[in-house]
């Protein structure tokens, strides 16, 4: 009779599996061998490998930034000062010590590069509502009449600035010195990124 871990075994079996072999040539008996678990365990707790693999970027995902929830709003909070906390909070997990290497990290380098319906659950239940977010609180910023599309672009700046973080440590260590990067902390470079997001809405502004 299977344990109540059972679904928790495979599923820290499969991230490790996926991770290095990808979707299509990850091996259900391999992964089950690894959980020590029946082979049916499969089809009964997650429906099917695609079923497993869902799950298993899922819990990944929750891993490497789970720790970031979505920003409270309080809208009596000037929105600069909202966008400031919007940053902070990115930056507190794509800046954070934990090992880039851990097989959730390459699982989700992996669904970044080569992009499932994981990602697409992942951008529903998660991304989606932030981006809305940070999206809105941009616009407020922007003056009234701004495209939309500025708005978008904006958004996914930010975005982007933070998260280069997440994977582009390793790299940024290599080509800037210890003693420059030691001043790389996440108070400096959310106001280096506030600041960078406010000179272009206000260049924006001037082109309304």
């Amino acid at each position: 009779m299977e344990n109540q871990d059972t679904p928790q075994r495979l599923l820290k079996a499969a991230i490790v599996e996926f991770a290095a072999k990808g979707l299509d040539n990850a091996n259900l008996r391999d992964i089950c061998a690894r959980a020590e678990v029946n082979l049916n365990a499969v089809r009964y707790h997650f429906g099917s490998k695609e079923g497993l693999y869902i799950a298993a970027v899922e819990q990944a995902n929750r891993t490497v930034i789970g720790e970031m929830q979505e920003p409270t709003v309080d809208d009596t909070v000037p929105p600069e000062d909202r966008l400031r906390k919007f940053i902070g909070e990115m930056l507190e997990v794509s800046m954070s010590d934990r090992s880039r290497s851990t097989p959730e990290e390459m699982l989700m380098f992996r669904e970044i590069l080569e992009p499932t319906e994981a990602t697409a659950q992942i951008a529903r239940s998660h991304a989606k509502p932030m981006f809305d977010q940070l999206n809105a609180l941009i616009a407020e910023l922007l003056p009234d009449g701004a495209p939309k599309i500025d708005q978008h672009l904006l958004a996914i700046s930010v975005i982007g600035q933070c998260m280069h973080y997440q994977f582009g440590k390793q790299m940024d260590r290599l080509v800037i010195s210890p003693s420059e990067y030691r001043k790389f902390t996440i108070p400096r470079v959310t106001d280096h990124i506030l600041r960078v997001t406010l000179a272009a809405i206000r260049e924006y502004s001037t082109e309304i």
